[in-house]
């Protein structure tokens, strides 16, 4: 994919900037922002993961079924996947399809748990850190078209013009087109799947929408259920229930932190 791109700088200049694959100096930065934004988030009052784990279990955000449930997806994947290239073997379409129906469902159910499981976690110091260091080594790696320098001197300056300069559109365009990369990069990763070629439509293959909207109805009757029961023992843990949202892959502009800092 084309990673050269026009945008207005920080002077409103048409410029044009390339977004370098990562090598080990975008990598560092991306390390170093990490520990910054956990150890930060830490005195903010975000939960670290464990801590959030027990809570969301503790509350019903997630369960044991939901596991147990998310084992038996995989499972389930596994054991067709192998009937799948068994009936390849064999020359039996039918079964073939059949086949990859069934891992299929069972992907569709495994994505939807984990997403609801990541929307927890998500709201954790890891998460949080995993956040800027995600924006960090895309930061490190906007460069200068011409010049091959970095746009950004460093993060704090990433950060800065993303939440205040109003001429500027580099950031928009750089997450625009990393946000096409990576799914570039999912697309050939599904259209590997063993499933793939036997499916008949771009809705059989990806069911996004779908997960998406059963992931925000899962979280919202759970978050509401751990309210209605009245088990939330302290403003922070109220903070986590309330404010727990799906992942999802638009990067907004702003911070993308969801804190817990309001414990009295």
């Amino acid at each position: 994919m084309e990673r050269v791109f026009k945008a207005l700088d920080r002077t409103g200049t048409i410029t044009e900037f390339e977004l370098v694959p990562p090598g080990l100096g975008e990598e560092n930065e991306g390390e170093r922002q990490y520990r910054i934004a956990y150890s930060k988030s830490l005195v903010e009052g975000i939960f670290p993961r464990e801590k959030l784990r027990e809570l969301m279990k503790e509350h019903g955000m997630w369960t044991e079924e939901d596991d147990s449930e998310l084992k038996k997806a995989v499972g389930k994947i596994a054991v067709y996947q192998i009937d799948l290239r068994q009936a390849e073997a064999e020359g039996d379409s039918k079964r073939c399809i059949d086949a990859a129906q069934q891992i299929s469902e069972a992907r569709h159910r495994m994505w939807e748990l984990f997403l609801v499981q990541q929307s927890v976690y998500m709201n954790s110091a890891e998460g949080v850190a995993e956040m800027v260091k995600t924006e960090a080594i895309m930061a490190a790696g906007t460069k200068v078209k011409s010049t091959g320098k970095r746009y950004w001197k460093d993060y704090k300056e990433y950060v800065l013009e993303r939440d205040m300069n109003a001429t500027s559109t580099v950031y928009y365009n750089v997450v625009t087109l990393q946000a096409k990369i990576l799914d570039e990069t999912r697309l050939g990763i599904v259209s590997d799947y063993p499933e793939y070629k036997y499916l008949k439509s771009v809705e059989d293959r990806m069911l996004d929408r779908e997960v998406q909207e059963e992931v925000v109805k899962t979280l919202k009757s759970r978050a509401n259920r751990a309210i209605e029961n009245d088990k939330i023992k302290t403003a922070a843990e109220a903070a986590v229930i309330a404010e727990t949202k799906p992942v999802t892959k638009t990067v907004k502009r702003g911070r993308v932190a969801t804190r817990s800092n309001k414990t009295k």
